[in-house]
């Protein structure tokens, strides 16, 4: 069994997804949008599509997304989460990658 790792992507380059997808099966990732990269949640994204499609799991702060006005540009395949929630997956997580 892989380790959890979470990717804590707040700008907006697309680089920390691309790193995320270079994790094999075995490590169970986490791509967390806040801020800015909260745009890559948009469905016509690439690679965050890729990125669902390699079975990573997607989350994007509610808060920032609501904040941008982006909710009706929003995958359904990205899950949402409040502010409480992204403190929750701080910790579920073995280790933290910030980009």
């Amino acid at each position: 069994m892989g380790k959890k790792v979470l990717y804590f992507i707040t700008s907006e380059d697309i680089t920390g997804v691309e790193l995320a997808m270079e994790h094999t099966d075995e490590d169970d990732v986490t791509i967390l949008l806040l801020q800015n990269a909260v745009y890559f949640a948009n469905k016509s994204n690439k690679a965050v599509s890729q990125a669902l499609n390699q079975k990573k799991s997607v989350v994007a702060c509610k808060e920032h997304i609501d904040l941008r006005g982006l909710n009706k540009f929003i995958s359904d395949k990205i899950r949402l989460v409040s502010s409480e929630e992204v403190i929750d997956l701080i910790f579920e997580n073995d280790s933290i990658i910030n980009m």
